[in-house]
């Protein structure tokens, strides 16, 4: 996903925006792979700053994951707000940009990990599975007595 900075490089302080959505590349993270089988929205505001530009926004995306729980796939949405600083020359703590445009992708797959939740649960409710026998307790008892 990319935006154009021209415009707002030219015209240092103004604030651009647009919304941008498309494929999102599935991550791979700590052992597991996260597939986005709708692709991802995101709302990028931007400005450049006589240095650098300042991009904020707003990323959207379901992932398909498992339940930590009873281990059954479901949808998860992950929704979240960003502010990266661009540079043209790389620093720590700071994404690089060269020419015209600001490809996001790295900025929005690092952000993505951050925001995920430690472990997910596909209701409150969800009973998970015997700890004996294995079976889905949210689909029937089993009749193990633990």
């Amino acid at each position: 996903m990319k935006i154009n900075i021209a415009e707002a490089v030219r015209c240092e302080g103004e604030s651009f925006s647009a919304d941008v959505s498309g494929s999102f590349d599935g991550i791979d993270f700590l052992g597991e792979s996260y597939k986005f089988p709708a692709g991802a929205k995101v709302g990028a505001n931007w400005r450049f700053d006589g240095q650098g530009v300042i991009v904020s926004g707003d990323f959207s995306a379901d992932i398909a994951v498992r339940c930590a729980r009873c281990l059954e796939e479901f949808v998860y949405r992950l929704d979240f707000n960003f502010v990266e600083y661009y540079k043209k020359q790389p620093e720590e703590g700071v994404y690089a940009y060269g020419g015209e445009s600001i490809d996001l992708s790295q900025m929005l797959e690092d952000n993505v990990v951050i925001n995920l939740p430690t472990r997910f649960i596909c209701r409150e409710e969800c009973k998970g599975l015997c700890g004996r026998c294995g079976a889905n307790l949210n689909e029937n008892e089993c009749g193990c007595k633990l």
